[in-house]
């Protein structure tokens, strides 16, 4: 039985570094940021971990010869080759969390899932709009592809005060497996793989039904005190040889996330949390078939439905314009749907020894609706409605082979495939302001309803050939690999958008086509000891809604124009590791760099109108435009292990310590820094696990570096450095019952994640949020218990 932080990840111990940390770190001067921290300075300190961990191992080693531990169960993972290996014949850092992992962390949704995941975060704390998606070493949003069942996320697109379509569209009671591949994985998933891929796998019937059983019953209850949330879910599979089949239905009723402010009432000042109500419904269904051996059809769908209303106190009393807001409600809605049909192949020998065929269809609606009474100068009543709406039906064809070969003394396993997806993209945004009084219509200086970005249809289409290479009796493994993507979007600019957006250039078709290089390898210098060095490149294409986007607000001055000469944007990316895995202990060392060419910035001043201050001085209005930035480079160190207490002496045998830790640091040409790279942060647990007990528990300290002033762009709030800590406890009441219990922040530490800072430095009609209003919650219970039959 294996760990929970990180637990694909070896990990080491580094329960001294986060103190060093907060004493200040050598620092080396640059003309505009002086004080930022050199990679020389972070890599001194990593150096000195394993110092602290390796004699331990190695002294455990020679004194108690016959102190041997089990070995810990080898995790497989599919999203670093698509092939299954095991995390010690990849060469790369990734991590995976299987079902039970899942269970025993008390997770609730995707933010909860990399709670323990240094490097990785998800924001969205203090919105109304809800969690973000996946951010891993600094490079978030889209950039960032996120799959379910080898089928692509919905995308996010804001446009904005009251529109923000997020990628939280999966509840973590549907997953059996999550595998999170850092940096660019472009070669192996195409467009969008910029950053990094989280590839989720939802529950099968036979892994309910692996040890011959016809049937399986699950059933799941939970409360957390975090949102004042209550969790119901139930699990059937039923099936034998040839059928076999699952359901799974999951419902999730809750409140807003309580923050640790006091201060209620009305406007910005307020730090409680705005009062939300939230119901979300999961239904997932998959039937397999084995017509004979070595071939399965698997039909798969899932539903997905969420509805948030939301009262919004932190916006009453607010002022725009002399017009003063007197509440704000809003109703936010979330749906996907997603019909798959996959084929299944394995039998070595033949012309190949596995394949995959998957033909799918989803759709996603995003409908978000924003309710005001104001008062407008003269005294005047007002009603305000305000409807958004984001559409995106994704339908596509995925194929791909693999064959193992001998050739030369070599073993040759050759995997090639096929990507062919197309996506339809609509959004609509409308509403209305009405006089209570008379009951009149007033005139939007914007025209409504309207369109932000045209009709538009995108399609990929791709081939991508790996190989991976054994040689030297299996010491060394190299993996060289290419990818062709062709990618086109056509518009359709109808009647609503133009009338919307008057004045607006007629947008454009485009296309784009790259060729993306992957070189990995990785070297056995004993059979405990292993390195790795990859080289790999990314590649997105110039989003729909940057190219093509259209919007005027003649009332506030400014306007936004299509861009239709932005290029795609590359990375390249190279990343060393080192490897120590034995009976006594884990440890794995990673540093990185990538450099992102043509890095796309919404929203920047138009160059074109640079000269007049980004003022068009055909209609006097300020004029926005997405740009390509230039380059940005991301460079970073990653740590992890896990150590058995038991390879000291017997008496400590039920005893481990896991850690992670990540530090990464960015910034584009001109040295200006990357807001998305999280600060320094760290993990520790010491983990008590007796071979033969019903229980388990493990106590985790979390520790995050400040964010310095001199490390953002722009007016954002700094993040303070912080020290929580929880306890997990784990017990199996009877063979068929599970009890999981976490109690989070137990110190009842007041801190705020810098991920969670983007939305304080909105400034609402002049006046800016509470901070305290984006903090996580104080002191809080997670329970869940599970019975099966």
């Amino acid at each position: 039985m294996t760990g929970r932080i990180g637990r694909s990840l070896i990990k080491c111990e580094l329960f001294v570094l986060p103190f060093a940390f907060e004493n200040g770190d050598p620092a080396v001067s640059h003309p505009r940021y002086p004080a930022r921290r050199s990679l020389g300075a972070i890599l001194s300190r990593f150096v000195v971990l394993p110092s602290l961990v390796l004699p331990a191992v190695a002294l455990a080693a020679d004194a108690g010869g016959d102190v041997r531990l089990v070995p810990q169960l080898e995790t497989v993972t599919v999203v670093g080759t698509r092939t299954e290996r095991t995390l010690d014949e990849v060469e790369a850092t990734i991590s995976v969390y299987g079902r039970e992992d899942i269970e025993r962390q008390v997770v609730r949704d995707i933010q909860d899932l990399v709670r323990y995941e240094p490097g990785v975060s998800v924001g969205g704390t203090g919105s109304r709009f809800g969690l973000e998606g996946f951010t891993i070493r600094g490079v978030g949003g889209n950039r960032v592809l996120t799959m379910v069942d080898g089928i692509r996320m919905p995308e996010e697109f804001s446009f904005g005060p009251f529109l923000s379509a997020r990628r939280d569209f999966v509840d973590v009671d549907t997953v059996s497996r999550v595998e999170i591949a850092r940096g660019p994985v472009s070669t192996l998933y195409g467009s969008d793989a910029l950053g990094g891929v989280v590839a989720i796998t939802t529950r099968s019937p036979r892994e309910y039904l692996a040890d011959g059983d016809p049937g399986y019953l699950g059933l799941k209850t939970g409360y957390s005190s975090e949102d004042n949330s209550y969790v119901g879910a139930v699990t059937g599979a039923y099936g034998g040889d040839r059928f076999a089949g699952l359901i799974n239905y999951t419902y999730r009723s809750g409140d807003e996330t309580e923050t640790a402010g006091s201060i209620g009432g009305n406007g910005p000042g307020r730090s409680e949390a705005d009062p939300q109500s939230i119901d979300t419904e999961t239904l997932g269904t998959k039937l397999a078939f084995m017509p004979v051996e070595g071939h399965e059809l698997i039909l798969g769908l899932e539903r997905f439905d969420s509805t948030v209303d939301s009262t919004l106190l932190s916006d009453f009393g607010t002022v725009a314009r002399g017009t003063v807001t007197d509440s704000r409600i809003s109703s936010d809605e979330r749906e996907r749907e997603r019909y798959s049909l996959e084929y299944r192949y394995d039998n070595a020998g033949g012309l190949v020894d596995s394949a995959r065929v998957t033909v799918y269809r989803q759709s996603s609606d995003t409908f978000q609706a924003t309710f005001e009474e104001q008062t407008a100068p003269g005294f005047r009543s007002l009603q305000r409605e305000r409807f958004s709406t984001f559409e995106q039906e994704i339908r596509g064809l995925f194929a791909q082979g693999t064959r193992t070969l001998a050739l030369g003394g070599m073993q040759h396993t050759v995997t090639a495939g096929i990507d062919w997806y197309r996506t339809e993209n609509e959004n609509i945004r409308d509403g209305a302001t009405v006089d209570v009084l008379t009951g009149v219509t007033q005139f939007e200086f914007n025209p409504l309803p309207t369109r932000d970005f045209p009709n538009t249809e995108v399609e990929n289409r791709a081939f991508f050939l790996q190989d991976e290479i054994v040689m030297l009796a299996g010491r060394l493994r190299v993996t060289p690999g290419l990818r062709y993507d062709d990618y086109r979007a056509d518009v359709s600019a109808d009647t609503l958008y133009f009338e919307g957006n008057p004045g607006v250039a007629p947008p454009e078709d485009y296309d784009d086509s790259d060729l993306t290089l992957k070189l990995g390898a990785l070297y056995r210098f004993t059979d405990t000891v292993s390195g790795w060095a990859r080289y790999s490149e990314g590649f997105r294409a110039p989003p729909y809604d940057d190219v093509n986007v259209g919007f005027s607000n003649f009332l506030g001055g400014y306007k936004s124009i299509t861009a239709p000469n932005l290029e795609s944007e590359t990375s390249e990316g190279l990343e060393l590791g080192l490897r120590l895995n034995n009976d006594w202990g884990q440890a794995q060392f990673a540093a990185f760099r990538t450099d992102y060419d043509n890095f796309i910035e919404a929203n920047a001043l138009a160059p074109a109108f640079l000269a007049t201050g980004g003022v068009d001085p055909s209609d006097g209005l300020l004029t926005f435009q997405s740009v390509n930035r230039g380059g940005v480079e991301i460079q970073g160190l990653e740590f992890r292990g896990r150590l058995n207490l038991g390879a000291l002496t017997p008496a400590l045998a039920a005893l481990s310590l896991e850690t992670a830790a990540a530090w990464a640091e960015g910034e584009d040409e001109n040295g200006v820094p990357v807001n998305t790279v999280d600060p320094f942060n760290a993990v520790l647990g010491l983990r008590w696990a007796p071979v033969q007990a019903r229980w388990e528990a493990e106590l985790v300290w979390t520790y995050a570096a400040q964010k310095d002033r001199d490390d953002i762009d722009g007016p954002r709030v700094a993040s303070d450095s912080y020290h929580v800590f929880d306890l997990l406890a784990h017990v199996d009441l009877r063979d068929n019952l599970q009890l999981d219990i976490g109690v989070f922040n137990l110190l009842d530490e007041t801190y705020l994640r810098w991920a969670d800072t983007a939305g304080i430095a909105e400034v609402n009609s002049g006046a800016p949020n509470n901070p305290e209003r984006f903090t996580r919650p104080g002191r809080n219970v997670g329970v869940t218990l599970r019975a099966n039959w």
